[in-house]
């Protein structure tokens, strides 16, 4: 499972090497109107390749039911099951005070560091270079005995990195860091599907499933913290702080995942 949510998310960070320096060619060249445009052909790729997809389940379904009806069966699992609950836990954590940091990658290179359109284009292509190469590693030579730590390590080691690269006087420590955090994603992403994926029973994964999208669709509430608070001291200092706030999260809500980094 990890090998295989490895391909997954190297195949995701590989495009993010190149889209945004490419993003930020096009945008000094041809417009904001000409990277859109790009954009959305190969969104129109995308769906073309998504429609000629063909799967089958194994697991038959234990019987019809709604959409909410499956959910509240998926939450009443999770409840039972402390390795869930430590999981969905960092998760809720790390969408709210972790990867909003990416929304003020941008504003941070033209504003602190004084880069143009390529450069945050090239700034913010480290990120994915790290998780890249992050997938490469974890789907060679990780361990079941190491998936926890590497889960657990990497929100922490991200969201440390979070006020480094806030307040970093350079282009080079920034990105830097930004590859950090990219090797630190790599272990979230990759872990968190597998880690559900292993401890939930066969029948009831999609339930799960559904609601590890509801918790991680709560991140949306930490892009708008985020915004709220640059806009009253700096994207930089609301970027520090939004990782120390993520830091003494997880150090507050030890009790529901240390079970998974037992």
């Amino acid at each position: 499972m990890s090998a295989a949510m490895s391909l997954d998310v190297g195949a995701n960070n590989a495009s993010r090497m190149l889209g945004p320096t490419v993003g930020g060619v096009l945008l000094a060249t041809v417009g904001i109107g000409g990277a859109f445009a790009v954009s959305v052909a190969c969104y129109l790729v995308a769906v073309a390749a998504a429609t000629r997809i063909h799967h089958r389940n194994s697991v038959r379904p234990t019987g019809v039911a709604s959409i909410l009806e499956r959910m509240i069966e998926g939450i009443m699992l999770v409840r039972r099951d402390r390795r869930l609950i430590g999981t969905l836990v960092i998760t809720v954590i790390y969408n709210s005070f972790g990867w909003p940091f990416t929304s003020m990658i941008p504003v941070i290179g033209q504003d602190n560091l004084g880069l143009g359109a390529v450069g945050i284009g090239l700034l913010a292509s480290m990120d994915g270079v790290g998780a890249f190469c992050g997938a490469v590693a974890i789907a060679l030579w990780a361990k079941p005995g190491i998936f926890a730590r590497l889960y657990v390590g990497g929100v922490f080691v991200y969201l440390f990195m979070l006020p480094i690269f806030a307040l970093a006087p350079d282009a080079l420590l920034a990105g830097t860091v930004l590859l950090v955090t990219g090797l630190a994603n790599a272990g979230f992403s990759i872990m968190q599907a597998t880690l559900v994926y292993l401890a939930a029973p066969p029948e009831m994964r999609s339930r799960i499933f559904g609601v590890l999208s509801v918790c991680i669709g709560i991140g949306m509430i930490g892009f708008i913290h985020l915004g709220l608070l640059a806009g009253l001291i700096g994207a930089a200092w609301a970027t520090a702080i939004i990782g120390v706030e993520g830091i003494v999260a997880m150090l507050l809500t030890r009790r529901w995942w240390r079970a998974i980094a037992a």
